[in-house]
C-alpha cells in the first residue's frame, strides 16, 4: 500500500511539473520581444528625377501615420537614403523625437536587407521601418514572415506588422 501511494505521489509531482513547464513554454510563446511595422514610402513627386520628394498626397500620408500608428512605442526608425523613405518617417521621427536610421542599398537588395535585420537587432524595442514596394516583403521574409508579393507602384497605405515572440514565433498582421 506504501509503494502505491509513493508511485501516485511521483506522477502528481511529474504531472504538476509538466503543467508548470507548458505554462512556461506558452507564456514565451505570448510574450512579444519585438515588433516591427513596415510601410512603404508615400506617394512620391512626378517627373524624371531619381530622388523625388514626396508629393502633396504623400506629405499628407506621412502626417496620418502619426494617429494610426500612436499606439506603438517606436525606439528605432529606419529608412533608405531616398527622400520618400527619410520624409514619410519625418512627422513622427519630429512627433517622437527619434532620428531616423538610413539603411545602406548601395551595396545591393540583399545586403540592405541583412544590414536592416541587424540594425533591428542590435537595439530593443519596437521599430518602424519605410521602404519601397520591392524591399518590404524581403524584410518580411528575412524576419520570418510570410512570403508576400512586391506591392503595385499604386499602392501606399498598406501597414503591415510582424509580432517576434519571446519562443522565436513571427505574427504577421496586415494592419491595413
Amino acid at each position: 500500500m506504501m509503494k502505491l501511494i509513493i508511485v501516485i505521489m511521483a506522477l502528481s509531482l511529474t504531472l504538476s511539473l509538466n503543467a508548470n513547464g507548458t505554462e512556461i513554454r506558452s507564456q514565451d510563446q505570448l510574450e512579444v520581444s519585438k515588433t516591427l511595422v513596415l510601410i512603404r514610402h508615400g506617394e512620391k513627386s512626378a517627373g524624371k528625377n531619381k530622388d523625388p520628394d514626396l508629393s502633396q498626397p504623400g506629405k499628407r500620408r506621412a502626417e496620418q501615420l502619426i494617429h494610426k500608428l500612436k499606439n506603438y512605442q517606436f525606439s528605432q526608425l529606419l529608412a533608405t537614403p531616398f527622400k520618400r523613405t527619410q520624409e514619410t518617417l519625418l512627422p513622427i521621427s519630429k512627433a517622437l523625437d527619434l532620428p531616423i536610421t538610413i539603411i545602406d542599398v548601395k551595396s545591393g537588395l540583399e545586403a540592405h536587407i541583412a544590414a536592416t535585420v541587424k540594425a533591428v537587432e542590435s537595439q530593443s524595442g519596437d521599430v518602424l521601418i519605410a521602404g519601397h514596394s520591392n524591399t518590404l516583403p524581403m524584410i518580411i521574409t528575412a524576419f520570418g514572415g510570410p512570403k508576400i508579393d512586391d506591392l503595385n507602384e499604386d499602392e501606399y497605405s498598406n501597414i503591415y506588422e510582424l509580432k517576434i515572440y519571446r519562443s522565436g514565433e513571427v505574427a504577421f498582421t496586415q494592419v491595413e
